[in-house]
């Protein structure tokens, strides 16, 4: 009996030590793990980051993508391992990959510095369709990389985040961006306030957002449909919760408003911002799209 015990005590262990355990994969210092097949594929293509090992599921090899992702990775000199989909979930902790993972150097915000630089984005030449759009605090990897897919898709120039209280450039904030990060230059300044008062001495349009025109004081508040603009121009879109802070709305020339489609119940009365900032933006770019005809 007591052999018998000792059997049934050692075979719990036995299948345990059975059972492969995820591959601990050492990362290298400064690194982060990209997933998802538009980014991973954009920054390959782009040489903005350091790129240091491409992990692919093995199942998944004879699919056409993943021979392209070995021949773009191929022409970069990156490393290329098969692994298993429990191993790609941990490197990512759990995100939807697609089946790719990319270890890279991290994205960081430019400086303002480098967006002055004549030639970047037409404003130094007097270009009157400019349009940047500007972010104060937002917090939300998703809301972010849906506003830089929106941006991007509809051709903002420049984007420009408060470095306070904001979200970092993170992989999460890429594969919302389906990769649109990879390609578009974001920019950070730490003294919001300053920066637009600046632009307006050189004679740009700055213009806040609103969900509730009637909470909006000392600053006009017009429809994005009947909104008109004929000089460099900056979009300025609040945090998630808050909105614009009063400061920045008191810089403000303009206030823009999406008029709702019906009359709207308390607690459903307004957009997520990235939505919001979609439909305000596509208003305004299709202005710059006609006047570029």
């Amino acid at each position: 009996r007591e052999l018998w015990l000792s059997q049934q005590d050692e075979l719990p262990r036995a299948r345990k030590g059975m059972e492969r355990k995820p591959l601990r994969l050492e990362r290298t210092k400064g690194s982060e793990i990209l997933f998802g097949i538009g980014p991973c594929s954009l920054a390959l293509s782009q040489a903005r980051r350091d790129l240091f090992r491409l992990f692919l599921k093995q199942s998944s090899s004879r699919r056409p993508v993943m021979s392209e992702f070995v021949l773009q990775a191929t022409a970069r000199g990156v490393p290329v391992l098969h692994v298993q989909r429990r191993e790609l979930d941990e490197l990512c902790r759990g995100q939807v990959h697609q089946g790719v993972c990319l270890e890279a150097t991290p994205l960081r915000f430019k400086s303002l510095e480098d967006a002055e630089t004549p030639g970047l984005g037409g404003e130094a030449s007097g270009n009157r369709q400019v349009i940047w759009l500007v972010l104060e605090q937002i917090q939300d990897p998703m809301n972010l990389g849906a506003l830089l897919r929106s941006a991007y898709f509809l051709g903002v120039d420049r984007v420009v985040t408060s470095h306070r209280n904001s979200c970092p450039l993170t992989p999460t904030v890429s594969k919302a961006s389906a990769g649109a990060m990879e390609v578009f230059d974001v920019y950070s300044t730490d003294d919001l306030q300053s920066f637009l008062k600046a632009k307006t001495a050189e004679g740009w349009e700055v213009v806040g957002t609103v969900s509730k025109p009637e909470d909006v004081e000392d600053v006009p508040v017009v429809s994005c449909l009947e909104f008109q603009w004929d000089k460099p121009l900056i979009v300025v879109i609040g945090s998630e919760g808050e909105g614009l802070s009063l400061e920045t709305q008191l810089l403000c020339h303009r206030m823009l408003a999406i008029p709702p489609g019906r009359a709207l119940q308390p607690g459903i009365d307004s957009l997520n911002v990235s939505v919001a900032t979609g439909i305000l933006l596509h208003s305004i770019c299709s202005q710059k799209r006609r006047h570029g005809d």
